[in-house]
């Protein structure tokens, strides 16, 4: 069983985690402005939550810094800005209560398999096709909201809604897959083991 490499303080000074971390100090700047009322300017800060979130994983791809805090840094960043304005949508009654409470349950959920499953093995599910169009569809939904642009705001609510259930039903299958891949592996090591201390089957 390999174990999960540990993330370095060291790798905070690479690019692509700095942008990582910008986009975690954006989050407070952008609800300070939907606080104020200031739509437009809270637009222009999401937009830019956004690309950083596309920016970080395109430099640490292209200049070879894909390092295990960033691994960590990115999708708790990306959920934490997810987090905190649907909440604010949801306190100012822009979005139901109960569809913050889905991506919330959701991303808790992923947060807490992601670290059980780092401490026994390094191959932690990543997001697939479905993962991703789940992100891009929450991104879209909080953007169009921040816009107020209510013709679009039903079918892009609805849209991630969906996306967010089916993507958490994915994610919950993979992890117990990779649970019981692990647990596989652990019995056969056991097994194997005997087997090498005692060739004739034998106590």
């Amino acid at each position: 069983m390999t174990p999960f490499p540990r993330p370095a303080l060291r790798d905070l000074t690479k690019l692509p985690n700095i942008v990582t971390l910008l986009r975690l100090a954006l989050v407070p700047v952008a609800l300070a402005l939907l606080v104020g009322d200031r739509r437009e300017a809270a637009l222009a800060v999401v937009a830019l939550l956004v690309a950083t979130d596309w920016a970080d994983g395109f430099l640490a791809r292209r200049l070879g810094q894909v390092t295990t805090l960033g691994k960590i840094l990115d999708p708790v960043a990306d959920k934490v800005a997810v987090a905190a304005l649907m909440i604010f949508l949801a306190v100012r009654g822009e979005v139901p209560v109960w569809g913050a409470a889905v991506v919330l349950a959701r991303d808790i959920g992923i947060l807490i398999g992601a670290v059980a499953m780092a401490r026994t093995a390094a191959d932690v599910p990543q997001a697939g096709r479905v993962g991703k169009a789940t992100a891009l569809a929450l991104a879209v939904m909080v953007l169009v909201h921040v816009a107020d642009w209510q013709v679009a705001e039903p079918i892009a609510f609805w849209c991630a809604m969906t996306l967010v259930v089916l993507s958490g039903l994915l994610y919950a299958r993979t992890m117990m897959a990779a649970r019981m891949r692990e647990q596989g592996r652990g019995v056969y090591a056991q097994v194997g083991r005997k087997t090498h201390r005692n060739p004739d089957g034998g106590e």
